[in-house]
C-alpha cells in the first residue's frame, strides 16, 4: 500500500489524498489572476522505496457574473438632452457586452455602449412615467433595470423642475386694422398670477412706443397703427417667483382694412374631384421620425392674397389614446409635420376607434362628409384630420386632410426582455435551459418568439409571415433553434467538466428575396455543476488468487475523499456460451468479505469461482453527502498462478505474457514493435481510429489496454479492447502525423507494447472568405 504527499512550488495551494492520490483544492482558483500550477506527488512504499511526479495543474476558465457599475440614483433636470449617467459592466471571460433595459419605464430610455439616456427630453409638468401615484413628484421618478450579461442595477432618475421661461404669442402673424388681435402666455410653471399687459407700436420693429390704454391680452388694431409692427408685452409670477417677462410681436406690419374681403379656398387642391366635399390625402412612411413632413403643405389660395393662419382643428385622430398630439402644422405654410411616431402594421395601429366626420354640428365651421361617408375603417392606419385656413379678417376654409401612414419593410425582432445570459444543468436528460442561473424555463412560454411587425399573409409583395430562425456562433453546432425554441441537440447534452459556458447567436429571419431581413442575438449559456455519478476501477479485469487488485474511485465532480471501501464476494455468474461473467444487476446478491475495508484486496482460495464487488464511500465537490460507487469483476476469481496460497494446487502453471502479433505477414521479418492507423481531418471527438489495436495471450487472460507516449493526449483509448479514438478534430493542414504507445497487460503484471503512427488524412476543406477592411 503506497503512501502519497505532496510538494512542489505551489503545494500550498492544494492537498492530496495520502491513500489514493486525489489531488485537491484548499480554496477557490481564479482563472483572471493564475491559469497554471505546479506540484510534486511522491509515492511512497512500506520499505520506504518512492517515485515521484510533478503535475501541472491547468485552471479553465469559467464564466463570472458580470459586475455593473454605476449611479443607482439619478437626479436630472427637466427638458435635458445630455445623458442621464453611464454604466461599466466588468466581464473577466471578456464576452461580448449587449445592454438592454427592463422595467416598467423602459421604453422612455435608451442605452448605447453602457451610456442612459432618455428618448426624448423630459418634463417635469407632464411627466410619462408608469407610476399611478396623483403626486406629481411621485410621478416624476423613473425606474429602470441597467442589464448586461446577467448582471443588473437598478436604476431611479429623479427628474426635478427648472424655472422655464415663459413666452407670448400672437393669435394671427397679418394684423388688419379694426379686426380683433389675442395675445397669450404660455408658461409651464403654473400657476400663473398677476398678469400686466401692455401694447407698444414700432415702424422699424427696433424702436418701441407704448400705445395709451392698450393693457388687455385683447386688442383692434387703430387706424393709427397701419404700417406699424406690434408687440405685446406681459409682466407676471409664477410658482418660482414674481418679476417674470416675456413678449411677442406681429410678423408682418399692419394692413388697412379690406371692405370686400375674399375668403381663402383649398378648392384648388381636392383630390377627387367626383365627390361634393374637399378632401386632401397625404401619406408618410411609418417610424418617420418626429418633426418631418407629411406629403406637401396643405395651402389654401386667398383672392386677396392676404397672410393665412393654419390651424389643425380637433377631430378624433388628432391625439392619440395618451392625449399626446399625432399631428402638428406650420401656422404660415400649412406644412403637416409628425408628432408622434406611427405604425402601418397589424398590431401597431395608433388610432383603435372608428373617425367618422358625418355630423355638421360637430365642427360648426368644417365640412362634413356626406352622409354614409367614412374616410377610414377601424384598425387600419388612415387618420383624417381638418385644417383650418383664415386670413386677417378671420375669413376661413376648413379641409378634411386623410393622412395614410404607409409600411415599410422592417426587421423582425425578438421580444425586448429576451434573455441574453442563460443555464443549464449537465445531467439532466433533456436539458432544461433557464433564464439566468435559477430563472423559469426559456421554452414556457418561448422566450425568442420573434415578431415581425410588417403583418399578415397578405402583406405587401415580396413578404413572407413566415419567421425561420438559425444560430450561429463558435458554439452552435451543438444547438437546433427551432420556431424561437432553442435546445440541445441531441448527442450534444452538457457536461461541466467538459465545457462551463456555451457563446451563440440567435437569428431571426423574415421576408424573402430584397425583403428579407434579420435580428440577431448574442446569447451565453453558463453550464452549472451537476451532480456526476462515481466510477469504480479495478486494476484486474481477470481476478487471480493471490494476485492483488487495486480499486480506484473517480468522479468528474472531483475533490473524492474516500470514507470507507467494502469488498463483497456473490455466486451468481452468468454464462454465454463457454464464457463465464460476472453481472452488476441491482438484483445480485452480495457478501461482505470479512476485513476487506481498504482499495487494494488480493483474492483468496474461497473466492475462486465468485465475482467480486469494490464499493468506495465517498464525498465531493458537488453536494454535501456521502455518495457510493461500485465495480464489478468481469469474470470470477480464478486459480491458474504458480504461486497461489496452497501449493498442493499448483499445476505446474506458467503465465504466458501477452504479444502483440506481426503487423505485416505480407513483409519479410517480425513487425510486432511497430503499427499504423488512420483518421481523416475534422472527425468528431469519440470517433473509432481504425480497428482496435489488440494484443494475443496463449493463457486468454483479460487484458487491459493504456496509452502513453509523445501524443498521448491527442487520444484515448479503450481500456479493454485496445480501440484508438479522437479526442477531438484533427487538422491536417496543422499536423498530419502522430505517434502512441499502447501497452497490453494481463492480471499478472506482464505486459507487451507497440508504437502506433496515427496519420491524418486531407479531406477537402469548405472555403472560407475572408473581408479585408481598409
Amino acid at each position: 500500500l503506497l503512501i502519497y504527499t505532496l510538494s512542489g512550488t505551489d503545494a500550498a495551494f492544494f492537498s492530496i489524498s495520502r491513500n489514493i492520490g486525489q489531488l485537491m483544492t484548499k480554496a477557490s482558483l481564479n482563472f483572471e489572476a493564475r491559469n497554471s500550477y505546479s506540484v510534486v506527488v511522491t509515492a511512497t512504499d512500506p520499505s520506504g522505496a518512492s517515485d515521484s511526479i510533478q503535475v501541472t495543474i491547468n485552471v479553465t476558465n469559467v464564466h463570472d457574473p458580470v459586475t455593473i457599475t454605476g449611479a443607482r440614483s439619478v437626479r436630472y433636470p427637466e427638458n435635458g438632452t445630455q445623458p442621464l449617467a453611464s454604466y461599466t459592466a466588468f466581464d473577466e471571460a471578456e464576452h461580448v457586452i449587449r445592454w438592454s433595459l427592463r422595467g416598467d419605464d423602459k421604453d422612455l430610455f435608451t442605452i448605447d455602449d453602457g451610456v442612459l439616456a432618455f428618448r426624448e427630453s423630459p418634463n417635469y409638468e407632464d411627466p410619462l412615467s408608469a407610476t399611478t401615484s396623483v403626486l406629481l413628484s411621485s410621478r416624476n421618478v423613473y425606474r429602470v433595470t441597467v442589464e448586461a450579461a446577467g448582471g443588473t442595477r437598478d436604476v431611479a432618475i429623479t427628474v426635478t423642475d427648472v424655472d422655464e421661461a415663459g413666452t407670448a404669442s400672437i393669435d394671427r402673424p397679418q394684423p388688419q386694422v379694426s379686426r380683433p388681435l389675442s395675445a397669450r402666455l404660455l408658461d409651464d410653471d403654473e400657476p400663473v398670477t398677476d398678469e400686466t399687459w401692455r401694447w407698444a407700436r414700432s415702424r422699424d420693429g427696433r424702436t418701441w412706443t407704448n400705445i395709451a390704454g392698450a393693457t388687455e391680452p385683447r386688442r383692434s388694431p387703430a387706424p393709427a397703427d397701419e404700417g406699424m409692427y406690434l408687440r405685446a408685452t406681459v409682466t407676471y409670477s409664477d410658482k418660482f417667483g414674481s418679476g417674470k417677462g416675456a413678449s411677442a410681436m406681429t410678423l408682418y406690419r399692419v394692413e388697412a382694412t379690406t371692405r370686400a374681403d375674399a375668403a381663402p379656398s383649398f378648392a384648388g387642391q381636392d383630390d377627387d374631384d367626383s365627390t361634393s366635399y374637399i378632401d386632401i390625402a397625404r401619406s408618410v412612411p411609418e417610424n418617420t421620425a418626429v418633426g418631418m413632413p407629411v406629403g406637401e403643405p396643405v395651402s389654401a389660395l386667398d383672392p386677396d392674397e392676404d397672410i393665412l393662419l393654419y390651424e389643425l382643428l380637433d377631430t378624433p385622430d388628432l391625439e392619440d389614446d395618451g392625449g399626446h398630439a399625432r399631428f402638428t402644422i406650420d401656422s404660415l405654410t400649412g406644412q403637416i409635420r409628425v408628432a408622434r411616431v406611427l405604425g402601418a402594421d397589424p398590431g401597431e395601429t395608433e388610432d383603435e376607434d372608428l373617425t367618422v366626420l358625418t355630423d355638421p354640428t360637430a365642427l360648426i365651421d368644417a365640412p362634413a362628409l356626406p352622409d354614409n361617408e367614412v374616410a377610414r375603417e377601424e384598425n387600419n392606419s388612415e387618420y383624417v384630420l381638418r385644417v383650418r385656413a383664415s386670413d386677417p379678417s378671420t375669413a376661413f376654409t376648413t379641409v378634411n386632410v386623410i393622412v395614410t401612414i404607409t409600411e415599410v419593410n422592417e426587421p423582425p425582432a425578438f421580444p425586448d426582455d429576451a434573455p441574453n445570459l442563460l443555464s443549464v444543468e449537465e445531467n439532466v436528460n433533456p436539458p432544461v435551459i433557464r433564464v439566468g442561473h435559477d430563472g423559469v424555463r426559456i421554452d414556457d412560454p418561448p422566450a425568442y418568439a420573434a415578431t415581425d411587425q410588417d403583418g399578415s399573409a397578405d402583406g405587401p409583395e415580396g413578404y413572407s409571415p413566415t419567421i425561420t430562425y438559425s444560430v450561429s456562433g463558435a458554439d452552435s453546432d451543438d444547438f437546433s433553434f427551432d420556431g424561437g425554441v432553442l435546445s440541445f441537440k441531441p448527442g450534444h447534452e452538457p457536461d461541466f467538466e467538459d465545457r462551463s459556458s456555451y457563446s451563440i447567436t440567435l437569428e431571426a429571419h423574415s421576408g424573402e428575396g430584397s425583403r428579407r431581413l434579420s435580428a440577431t442575438l448574442d446569447v451565453i449559456i453558463e453550464v452549472v455543476d451537476g451532480e456526476d455519478m462515481g466510477v469504480v476501477v479495478l486494476s484486474q479485469r481477470q481476478p487471480e488468487v493471490g494476485i492483488a487488485i487495486q480499486a480506484v474511485v473517480s468522479d468528474d465532480d472531483g475533490g473524492v475523499t474516500v470514507r470507507k471501501w467494502v469488498w463483497e464476494w456473490s455466486v451468481e455468474i452468468t454464462q454465454t456460451g463457454s464464457e463465464l461473467e460476472c453481472s452488476d444487476d441491482p438484483l445480485t446478491e452480495w457478501t461482505a468479505i470479512a476485513g476487506a475495508t481498504s482499495a487494494v484486496y488480493a483474492p483468496k482460495s474461497p473466492d475462486v469461482g465468485r465475482c467480486l464487488r469494490a464499493t468506495a464511500t465517498y464525498v465531493d465537490n458537488v453536494g454535501s453527502a456521502q455518495e457510493p460507487a461500485a465495480g464489478v469483476s468481469e469474470v470470477p476469481v480464478g486459480r491458474h498462478g504458480a504461486f497461489v496460497t496452497d501449493p498442493a494446487l499448483d499445476g505446474g502453471f506458467v503465465n504466458a505474457a501477452p504479444v502483440f502479433p506481426d503487423q505485416d505477414f505480407h513483409t519479410e521479418g517480425d513487425q510486432s514493435a511497430t503499427t499504423s492507423r488512420e483518421v481523416p481531418e475534422n472527425t468528431e471527438e469519440g470517433r473509432n481510429i481504425g480497428a482496435p489495436v489488440s494484443a494475443q495471450d496463449d493463457d486468454d487472460d483479460l487484458l487491459i489496454y493504456t496509452l502513453t507516449g509523445p501524443d498521448a493526449k491527442s487520444f484515448q483509448i479503450g481500456r479493454n479492447n485496445g480501440q484508438l479514438e479522437t479526442k477531438a478534430p484533427l487538422n491536417y493542414e496543422a499536423r498530419n502525423s502522430y505517434s502512441v504507445v499502447v501497452t497490453a497487460t494481463d492480471p499478472f503484471g506482464a505486459m507487451d507494447s507497440i508504437q502506433v503512427t496515427i496519420n491524418v488524412t486531407d479531406e477537402d476543406d469548405p472555403p472560407v472568405i475572408t473581408v479585408l477592411r481598409r
